[in-house]
Formats: structure tokens, C-alpha cells, sequence
């Protein structure tokens, strides 16, 4: 190992070469498990000095250091790094409690190199894209598991992502080569199913919304996970076509409840290409419009990490929908990279903490320690903090112990459709409340 930094940095470890990089992943691989995980992160820099990088020798070591004097906050002793080349640059993070975590890791380290880095008259700008792979969840070897992060940092580079986690085997088994014609054929076809789950306030133990969830169909041959479904129609440009279906299906399911007397909340997910639209706001209203459906009916869901890409035009998106009167909830919240801005800057109405913290606080101190700070953070702002991903009684437990508002679920409901969704809130309201 070299330690060669004389900045402060020095604390960190670098790997001497791409062999010892191997050599220690490995290691670490067979000493990882599923209450300790290990991350490998892929960052391609795509620096704006790259030419004078590769011709100045003096000059490319200056800013290696300053580089290692950013990352240096982010990195625990016992990470490890190498440089392959001037443009890239691949990270161990070893004994992880939670996968989630080498996300919050990621998300810190773009938020460092987001700032240009100055070298004497030099301005050089930094673009990173990086691919997440861990194990023992993608695989136990290390060079498949470098190879399945290398990939990912290659797809989130191409679709202008900041970064991707790797797809697990069992995803990847189920995308077809021709799965952007299947969804071309299903959104004509409109067969996508709509479902609903509940969310509970753990006060009055009551639902007081729900939460769409689009559906492939189920008599299909071929079976698409959402997420897959989502990525596939953001990748290929259909996912405003995919939007309208769903907001069409939602609005036809809030009349069908509000003719039979019942007024539910409903929360609509917003894709992170789908916020770069500019007639966004028209277009969801143009839709409410047609179904004689107020924006006070509509809760929209954005998820934390689409605030990335341009701070500026979100904050004019929020406050444009905010007008218009939907209800705005910040969706899988602890994740981001610069969490306290928004909430200082955005006009919402909640905050949903990410079921990878929620799912993890029985067992890790660190997940439960996030899910303590956002609910603190959330009070702190005057926001309601929901839950989602609870599954356990001992998770539930836990969450009111902590003052955590609404929860969401396997516990109390999984998703159903609009018709069960009446049937279950007459059970669940039925009981006492301390039941």
C-alpha cells in the first residue's frame, strides 16, 4: 500500500495498483456477510481537464490531491482506493450494516466534486458518473463484481445518471430484448393494472391516503418487475405516455370512490425524467381537468435523488405545483445529498423515509440512527414523516417509539386494487384503534 499523501488525506488508503485493488477486494468479499456488506464503487471523473492531466505530470498529482482532500471527509480509514488512470477511479467500502449506505456515501462524494476543483490559474470541472455494486447481494467474486459496477457506471453515464446501483441477477433474467415494444403494446392496449396501499397514522391507527403503484399485467407472458417497467419507459421515451395512462386510471378510480361517497387521498409517483418536462404542470392539469378532479385530491411523490440534476428548475417546478394546489411529498428521503437545502427551499407537505433505512433498523444501529435524525429533521420543519417498507410488528414498535407519523407497508395492507381498497379501510376501521 502507498501512503503517499502528504495532504491530509493521508488517512486514507490508497492501493498501490489494480492488482492489490483485486487482492484486497477479495478479502474483504470473503469476510463480508449479509449483516456486513461491501460496496464497490466505479467513478468515472470526466474532468474538463483531461488533456493537460495526461501531458503534465506535476500538474495531474496537484490535483489528485485536491481531489483526495474532497473525498477525505466521505471516506472512512477503512475504505480503500485506487486511481486506474487520471480519469477514473474505483473505491472498496467494506463492512457496510446496509447496502443503503453505500448510497449515502455516493450521494456525498457528488456533492463534494459538484464544486470545481482550482489548481493554481486552473478551473477544472468534474462530472462524475459512478457504478454501485455490493456483495454479498450481486455476487462473491471480485472480478464480477467490479465487472457489474464498471457496467452500471457505464448505463448510468449513458442515460446522464450520477450514479446507478447495479440490477440484481434475478432483474436482469426477466428484461426481454424486445421489452420497449412490449410496452409500447401494453400502454395501447391500456392493460397496465393500478393498485393501491393504504398509508396509517400510527396516532389514530386510521388510513388517511394511498399510494398508486402501477402493475404489469398479470396474464402477461412475460413478467416485468415495476422498476424495470419504469426504467424501460424513461429509457425510451415513454414515460409520459405511461404517466398519462396511469393519471387517466387514477382519476377514473377517485371518481368511481367519490360517486359511492368515499374522498381518498391519492399519491401519484413523478419520475425524475418526467420533472424535466416544462409543460409538466399543464399536463397534469389538463388531465384533472377532464375528470372534473381537484389538485387537492392528488398527492405527487418525487423521489429525493431528481432534485440532482438542476436545483433551480425543481424548486420552480415545486412551487408551480404547489399553486396549483397538489400536496408534495419528498419520496424515499435519506438518500439525497443535500437533504436540509430542500427542505429549507421546497414548499412540501411530507417527507417518506427510504424502506431500505426502515427494513435495516432492527438490525443496524447506523439505519435506525438515520430513521431517528430525518424524523427529528422533518418535526424540526413541521412536516409529518411516513414510513414505508414496514413489514414487522418490531419495525412498527420502533417507529412510533421514535415519533414517526404515517407507516406504510406489508404490515397492515399490501397493495390492492381500487375495489379491495374500499373493503379493507371498512375492516381496519372497524377495529379499536389500539388494535
Amino acid at each position: 500500500m502507498s501512503n503517499s499523501v502528504t495532504t491530509p488525506a493521508a488517512s486514507l488508503t490508497e492501493l498501490a495498483s489494480v492488482s492489490a485493488f483485486f487482492s484486497e477486494l477479495q478479502k474483504e468479499i470473503t469476510a463480508a456477510s449479509e449483516a456486513s456488506s461491501l460496496a464497490v464503487l466505479v467513478m468515472s471523473l470526466q474532468r474538463s481537464d483531461r488533456i493537460a492531466a495526461l501531458l503534465l505530470d506535476e500538474y495531474a498529482e496537484e490535483v489528485k490531491q485536491q481531489f483526495l482532500l474532497r473525498v477525505h471527509p466521505i471516506l472512512r480509514s477503512k475504505d480503500k482506493f485506487v486511481f486506474v488512470n487520471e480519469n477514473e477511479c474505483w473505491f472498496i467500502l467494506p463492512q457496510l450494516s446496509s447496502e443503503a449506505l453505500s448510497v449515502l456515501a455516493v450521494h456525498r462524494l457528488l456533492n463534494e466534486l459538484h464544486i470545481p476543483i482550482k489548481v493554481n490559474d486552473r478551473t477544472i470541472f468534474l462530472t462524475p458518473s459512478i457504478g454501485i455494486a455490493c456483495a454479498p447481494m450481486h455476487t462473491q467474486s471480485a472480478f464480477a463484481l467490479l465487472r457489474i459496477a464498471d457496467t452500471a457506471q457505464k448505463h448510468a453515464h449513458a442515460a446522464n445518471l450520477k450514479f446507478l446501483m447495479a440490477a440484481t441477477e434475478e432483474s436482469n433474467q426477466v428484461i426481454a430484448a424486445d421489452l420497449p415494444e412490449l410496452l409500447g403494446e401494453v400502454l395501447d392496449a391500456n392493460s397496465l393494472v393500478m393498485m393501491y396501499q393504504p398509508k396509517v397514522d400510527l396516532a389514530s391507527r386510521r388510513m388517511v391516503s394511498v399510494e398508486a403503484l402501477v402493475r404489469w399485467p398479470s396474464d402477461h407472458p412475460q413478467a416485468v418487475p415495476t422498476n424495470i417497467l419504469i426504467d424501460v419507459a424513461e429509457r425510451t421515451g415513454l414515460i409520459e405516455s405511461l404517466t398519462l395512462r396511469v393519471l387517466n386510471n387514477v382519476m377514473r378510480d377517485y371518481c368511481n370512490w367519490k360517486a359511492g361517497g368515499e374522498d381518498i387521498l391519492i399519491w401519484v409517483n413523478l419520475s425524475t425524467r418526467l420533472l424535466e418536462l416544462e409543460q409538466l404542470p399543464k399536463i397534469l392539469q389538463r388531465v384533472l381537468h377532464v375528470w372534473d378532479v381537484p389538485t387537492s385530491a392528488i398527492g405527487l411523490e418525487i423521489t429525493e435523488s431528481a432534485f440532482i440534476h438542476d436545483i433551480g428548475h425543481s424548486t420552480d417546478l415545486l412551487f408551480e405545483l404547489k399553486k396549483l394546489g397538489f400536496h408534495l411529498s419528498i419520496d424515499d428521503f435519506g438518500t439525497g445529498y443535500s437533504s436540509l437545502a430542500y427542505l429549507r427551499r421546497f414548499p412540501i407537505d411530507e417527507l417518506k423515509i427510504d424502506c431500505m433505512f426502515v427494513q435495516g433498523m432492527s438490525s443496524s444501529i447506523q439505519d435506525k440512527q438515520i430513521v431517528q435524525s430525518i424524523i427529528d429533521l422533518g418535526h424540526n420543519f413541521g412536516l409529518p414523516v411516513i414510513a414505508e417498507g414496514v413489514e414487522t410488528a418490531e419495525t412498527l414498535a420502533e417507529l412510533e417509539a421514535l415519533g414517526c407519523d404515517q407507516v406504510q407497508g406489508y404490515f397492515f395492507a399490501r397493495p390492492m386494487t381500487a375495489e379491495q381498497i374500499l373493503a379493507w379501510r371498512h375492516d381496519f376501521h372497524s377495529k379499536p384503534a389500539n388494535d
